[in-house]
């Protein structure tokens, strides 16, 4: 028996438990497949809230800024428990318009970070060729954002692992979990593991199953509609051509170590299919090259496909949820990696102190019953 049992063992499950453990509790990860399965080892890693900022609810902005800041120490405290790197990275992100409506976003998009202080600057297409001398010579201008970061997500999620195990988080893999509810005033957990079910008990549950909350899993609680939103992303190899992440409308272009490049990512109402295909490739490429030709001559190194867990809002649900004992973080959509540090804090919080900050109100489960009652008073 543990304090917290976590189902899911991604990165936000990994990080909650590494945060609850350095305060305190007994933590189990119960994970259905290998750590980061699904989503949290496909992602790029990007730590950029800025620029999507005028589609994301303040909330949630304020959120990301917040795991921002988090992210130097999240790192430190991890790299230092495990000893593994994250591939932590600080080079900052390129957006490059190819033409005149470009710029205009781009102006645009300057004028909304300035509001909500994202700092950023503007640069002429010669100023972002000197930056990055292999982006297209047709590029007529750029944004950029020294702030954005990014952590290398395949370090990312064993960096986690193995510092979780370092402070004493039990974490077993292969272990799928059917059930959950309570029984004599604990949590009780039905678990398959190698052909075997078998209970495990808990004082509290964290649900951190990602795309798989309402899959497979049984609880006490309504549906609320979790989603898998499918994005496929292209490694190549060769030539390291850039050193920011480079982006436009269209695409991203993701520098790593080693002469990788990953370019994503799409977005396909495709269910639980985690096939890749050759019109998402197509298009991925075809985005890249305009922005950065020189990736003609790298070789493809691989194509990978995650599922993104999300909600009809695209915002997470952070807190207890209507039955007692029962916790949730999920829903993060694309920003759970840089979302990581930050949930990890304010669930720690949540769980040990039984308080709501104000920041994480917005998020709570219970805003999926206010829309229920609003809708079933509207029919």
């Amino acid at each position: 028996m543990s304090d917290v049992a976590i189902v899911g063992g991604g990165v936000i499950g990994l990080a909650c438990a590494f945060e609850l453990a350095r305060r305190g509790s007994s933590v189990t990860v119960l994970e259905r497949e290998e750590p980061g399965f699904g989503a949290s080892t496909v992602a790029a890693g990007m730590l950029t809230p800025s620029f999507e900022v005028e589609l994301t609810p303040q909330s949630l902005v304020e959120l990301q800024l917040d795991s921002l800041r988090r992210y130097p120490q999240f790192v430190r405290d991890i790299e230092g428990a495990g000893g593994r790197s994250c591939g932590y990275r600080d080079e900052g992100s390129l957006w490059v318009s190819r033409h005149r409506d470009d710029e205009l976003e781009l102006d645009h998009t300057l004028k909304i970070q300035q509001q909500r202080g994202l700092p950023a600057r503007r640069l002429t297409g010669r100023e972002v060729r000197a930056l990055e001398p292999y982006v297209s010579p047709r590029a007529v201008g750029g944004l950029l954002v020294e702030s954005d970061h990014q952590v290398d997500s395949r370090k990312l999620v064993p960096a986690l692992r193995a510092a979780c195990e370092a402070i004493g988080v039990d974490v077993r893999t292969g272990t799928g979990v059917a059930t959950v509810e309570r029984a004599a005033g604990a949590m009780e957990l039905t678990c398959q593991h190698g052909g075997v079910t078998s209970p495990f008990h808990a004082d509290q549950v964290l649900l951190a199953a990602g795309v798989w909350l309402e899959e497979g899993l049984v609880t006490p609680l309504p549906k609320i509609g979790m989603r898998p939103i499918k994005g496929q992303i292209v490694h190549l190899q060769g030539q390291r051509l850039v050193r920011h992440v480079i982006r436009n409308s269209d695409v991203y272009l993701v520098p790593r170590d080693g002469g990788r490049l990953l370019i994503g990512a799409t977005e396909e109402e495709q269910g639980f299919d985690m096939n890749p295909t050759a019109g998402g490739t197509l298009d991925l490429l075809r985005f890249g090259f305009e922005v950065l030709p020189g990736i003609y001559d790298l070789d493809i190194a691989e194509i990978d496909v995650g599922l993104r867990p999300t909600f009809h809002d695209h915002m997470p649900v952070l807190g207890a949820t209507t039955t007692d004992g029962i916790y949730m973080a999920s829903g993060h959509y694309r920003g759970g990696v840089l979302l990581a540090a930050a949930t990890a804090h304010w669930m720690a919080e949540i769980m040990l102190t039984g308080q709501v900050p104000s920041e994480i109100e917005p998020f709570s489960f219970q805003r999926f019953a206010a829309e229920n009652t609003q809708q079933e008073a509207a029919s």
